[in-house]
């Protein structure tokens, strides 16, 4: 449980680079934003706990799907064909440095929860500003697909969303702390911290792999998958 929450949270951590790139300009226009220091902290910590509990219903969600979907016994091989997958992922973008465009055909997602979001901006109060973080936690991202992956395999409900919510404070330091540091973020910076990215899918690769190899036991799956008939 320990390595789990480990592994997302340092997934989230490193991606920080990412998420302040992609969502940044949103986490610095929420409104109320113009108080006091410690309300534009605490509106800016309410803005990314609503991430959160998205992520973490997310994590819910699929948890909840694994156990229905997946049988017992292709659980385990589950894990490790993620595993897989995401070190080809990371291998494919560290040798051609290019990156992977993940479910590009969400435009009209896209357009629908960002209109909703905007009309939020209208009247502002803390509450919206919670909601905005709700809203902004359903936007694509390729770094919220890599968790959800690994959140997938991870075997359970409950490892499921302590996995997402395990992203999600991993990427809170930055994106809390975002309103008084967002002009040391430069592009230059982000594109150095952007290599570390294939590192995150080979690590997240490796961890799945091993978490599955460790759970892999055909007799104990013969035990809850099949009949076993002593005679």
């Amino acid at each position: 449980m320990l390595s789990l929450f480990i592994t997302a949270w340092l997934m989230g951590f490193i991606g920080s680079a990412h998420c302040i790139g992609m969502c940044g300009p949103l986490a610095l226009a929420i409104p109320m934003q113009s108080g006091s220091i410690l309300e534009r902290l605490f509106n800016s910590l309410l803005y990314n706990v609503g991430r959160i509990v998205t992520y973490t219903l997310y994590g819910s969600l699929l948890g909840l799907a694994h156990s229905v979907i997946i049988p017992y016994n292709l659980q385990a091989k589950l894990a490790i064909a993620i595993g897989i997958i995401l070190m080809c992922i990371g291998l494919f973008i560290l040798f051609s440095n290019q990156s992977i465009n993940m479910l590009s055909g969400q435009a009209r997602f896209y357009q629908v929860i960002t209109k909703k979001i905007g009309l939020l901006f209208r009247n502002p109060s803390q509450y919206k500003v919670f909601l905005i973080g709700i809203l902004n936690g359903l936007l694509p991202c390729g770094l919220v697909y890599l968790a959800l992956a690994t959140a997938f395999a991870s075997g359970s409900v409950a490892h499921s969303m302590i996995y997402m919510a395990a992203f999600g404070l991993g990427t809170l330091p930055a994106m809390w702390s975002i309103v008084f540091f967002a002009n040391s973020i430069t592009p230059s910076l982000r594109m150095r911290l952007r290599k570390l990215y294939p590192f995150v899918y080979l690590a997240t690769g490796i961890f799945l792999i091993w978490r599955g190899s460790q759970n892999y036991n055909p007799l104990r799956h013969m035990q809850h998958g099949d009949m076993i008939f002593c005679f």
